[in-house]
C-alpha cells in the first residue's frame, strides 16, 4: 500500500500556505478521497493536534523540529488506531505530547479541557463533512471507503453520533397498524387506509414524509445555487436540462438542495474549497472554472484559490497516479 504522507508533506499541507489555516485539512481530505482515502487518517491527527495551536504565517515551521514531531506521532498514532479498530479497543483521546507540549513553537488556543473537545469534535465533523459532500463528484464507493478508514481512526469520544446531522425528510416507523389512526412526528394524525411499505429503516407512507423540510431543503438549495452561479445560474439549469432532463433533476434535488447546501457542519464557503479540491484532480476544466468562480462569489479569496490550486497539486504529485492532458498549468485558475 501507497505510503503518501510523510511528516514533512503533512507539516507542508498545514503550515506552507497561511491563507488555508484554519480548513488546510478538509481541502486535504477531500483530495485525498478522490484516489488515496487511506491517508485520511494520518490527517485527522494532525490536524486534532495542530488545531489546538496559534496560527502562523511563519513558513519558518516548515522544518521546526518539534513540529516535525508532532506530525511524526500523528502518523504513528493514526497506524496504531487503525490496529485497535481492528480489534475492537477503544479509541483514546489525541492530545499533544506532555514530553515536549512546552517545546513546540506556537501558543496554545485552549486550556480547558471542554474546549479542547469542542474543537476536535468540529474537526473531526468537518472532514467528515467535507468527505461526504465529495460524493457526486469523486463517487459512492470513494466516499464509502474514506469514511470507513476515517472512522477506524477517530478517537471513540469524538465519534459521530448514531443520527444524521441533516434534518431527515422521511421519519420511517411511525406507521403502526395496531393503531386505526395515531400522531407522527409533527402531530398529524395518520390514516392507516393509507397503504404502508417496508424499507431498510422501518414501514412507511405518505404520511411518513415531512413535507416542510423537504420544501426548506429546496429553498436553501436554490440560494446556494444562485450565490455559487450568479448571474449565470439560468444558463448553467439550462446546460444541464438541454443535456438530459434528469441531469438538472438529479443535480438539483438530490446534490445542491440537500447535500451541497447544508451549512450546518461547513460553510457555504468550505464547501466550495471542497468542491474545487475534488475537481481538481480529474482534468475536468469546464466545471471547475464555473466553481472558481463561484468561491469568489461566496467571498472566497484569489489567495485561497491559488493555495488550494497548489495544496491539492502537492499531493496529486505525493500520490504520482494524477494526470492532465494538458499538463499543471492547463488546470483552470483565475
Amino acid at each position: 500500500m501507497v505510503t503518501l504522507l510523510t511528516a514533512e508533506r503533512l507539516v507542508k499541507l498545514a503550515y506552507k500556505y497561511p491563507s488555508l489555516h484554519s480548513n488546510w485539512y478538509i481541502i486535504a481530505s477531500t483530495a485525498l478521497t478522490v484516489n488515496q482515502p487511506q491517508e485520511i487518517g494520518k490527517i485527522l491527527h494532525f490536524a486534532l493536534r495542530q488545531q489546538l495551536l496559534e496560527a502562523t504565517t511563519e513558513k519558518t515551521l516548515l522544518t521546526d523540529t518539534y513540529i516535525l514531531k508532532l506530525a511524526e506521532d500523528s502518523i504513528a498514532s493514526a497506524v496504531k488506531f487503525e490496529d485497535f479498530s481492528a480489534v475492537g479497543v477503544n479509541l483514546p483521546d489525541v492530545l499533544i505530547p506532555y514530553t515536549y507540549h512546552d517545546k513546540l513553537p506556537l501558543g496554545y488556543k485552549y486550556s480547558k479541557t471542554e474546549d479542547i473537545h469542542a474543537c476536535q469534535t468540529a474537526v473531526a465533523s468537518k472532514i467528515r463533512e467535507a468527505i461526504l459532500k465529495a460524493a457526486p463528484i469523486a463517487g459512492l464507493p470513494k466516499l464509502i471507503n474514506a469514511l470507513t478508514a476515517l472512522r477506524n481512526v477517530t478517537p471513540s469520544s469524538i465519534k459521530p453520533l448514531l443520527k444524521s446531522c441533516r434534518p431527515v425528510t422521511v421519519y420511517p416507523g411511525h406507521v403502526r397498524s395496531s393503531d386505526l389512526v395515531h400522531e407522527d412526528f409533527a402531530g398529524t394524525r395518520f390514516d392507516e387506509s393509507i397503504p404502508t411499505y417496508d424499507t431498510l429503516d422501518g414501514p412507511i407512507c405518505t404520511q411518513s414524509v415531512d413535507t416542510k423540510q423537504v420544501v426548506e431543503n429546496e429553498v436553501r438549495g436554490l440560494e446556494f445555487w444562485n450565490a455559487v452561479y450568479g448571474k449565470v445560474s439560468t444558463r448553467v439549469k439550462s446546460q444541464m436540462f438541454n443535456a438530459y432532463p434528469d441531469l438538472w433533476q438529479y443535480a438539483f434535488h438530490n446534490v445542491y438542495a440537500p447535500l451541497l447546501s447544508y451549512t450546518g457542519v461547513l460553510s457555504s464557503l468550505e464547501t466550495s474549497f471542497c468542491v474545487i479540491a475534488a475537481l481538481i484532480p480529474q482534468d475536468v476544466n469546464p466545471t471547475l472554472k464555473g466553481h472558481l468562480k463561484g468561491a469568489i462569489n461566496l467571498g472566497g479569496t484569489k489567495e485561497e484559490l491559488d493555495d488550494i490550486r497548489l495544496l491539492v497539486f502537492d499531493i496529486c504529485d505525493w500520490s504520482g497516479n494524477v494526470q492532465w492532458k494538458g499538463g499543471k498549468e492547463s488546470v483552470a485558475k483565475l
